[in-house]
């Protein structure tokens, strides 16, 4: 059986010889493994899969159905001293808000800020569409301004329902990071208050309490939450900010807004 040995190395030495040219003919032979795995395939940005996805607070959204995305900051509200009777000490607002998506461009927004005298809350809805870099939303909520003070012999209550129509317009300005302009006009009314056991009304009291002009950032980070900051300007009515010193003001007056806050 020894002659089979040499016809066996022949037949091996014939078989790499083929494979080695087939090789070499092939017009798309192997890529290395390190070609393959080394840069994944180009997709949508980091701005338009979380917009879609879990959504912004503030940027134009079209959050998946039953994604929520919470908030919370602050922001301040940098009133002229000679407009509140010169008092300059102004406390900061607790801000919590919150987006619940429906699908289909559609999302449920929240929205409480806080600074103890003085309260706002508001629920509503919102539509988002986006094209590219571009994006729009337009919102509505309905809530209440609500005001109350038992301190410094003071026993005084402050409620109106509010209404707020807004229009965001977002640009993404670099890949995880995007700018919204945000404008917003706020009515309320009917206006009651109650000092001691007595209800009323305000004399001057207007349907059109002001509105808001607002840029904000946002900065998505790697787990995929959000941090933001913002400024603007805001021009309302003075018992929007200090109800109990000016009930009756039909002024309105313009001052800056600085905010920040982080987003879950």
């Amino acid at each position: 059986m020894w002659w089979h040995y040499p016809s066996a190395a022949i037949a091996a030495a014939c078989f790499s010889l083929v494979a080695r040219s087939a090789q070499a003919e092939s017009p798309n032979p192997p890529a290395a493994l390190s070609e393959v795995t080394a840069a994944p395939p180009a997709g949508e940005s980091e701005v338009t899969r979380i917009a879609t996805g879990k959504g912004f607070i503030f940027h134009p959204s079209e959050p998946q159905a039953g994604k929520f995305r919470f908030a919370i900051g602050g922001l301040y509200d940098a009133v002229d001293p000679a407009v509140m009777y010169g008092m300059d000490l102004r406390v900061p607002r607790l801000t919590m808000d919150a987006r619940l998506g429906l699908g289909s461009g559609w999302s449920l927004k929240g929205h409480l800020d806080t600074m103890v005298v003085t309260n706002e809350i508001l629920l509503g809805g919102a539509y988002g569409w986006h094209s590219g870099r571009w994006s729009l939303e337009g919102a509505l909520s309905a809530g209440v301004l609500l005001g109350k003070l038992e301190q410094f012999a003071f026993n005084a209550i402050f409620i109106a329902p509010q209404y707020r129509p807004e229009v965001t317009i977002g640009y993404e300005i670099a890949d995880g990071v995007s700018v919204s302009l945000r404008g917003a006009v706020l009515f309320a009314g009917p206006e009651r208050a109650q000092v001691g056991d007595i209800w009323g009304g305000f004399d001057n009291a207007n349907v059109f309490l002001g509105h808001t002009e607002t840029i904000l950032v946002e900065n998505t980070t790697t787990r995929g939450s959000v941090w933001y900051f913002g400024f603007g300007t805001q021009t309302t009515r003075a018992y929007y900010q200090l109800w109990l010193l000016f009930p009756d003001s039909p002024g309105l007056y313009t001052y800056a807004r600085v905010m920040g806050g982080y987003e879950f």
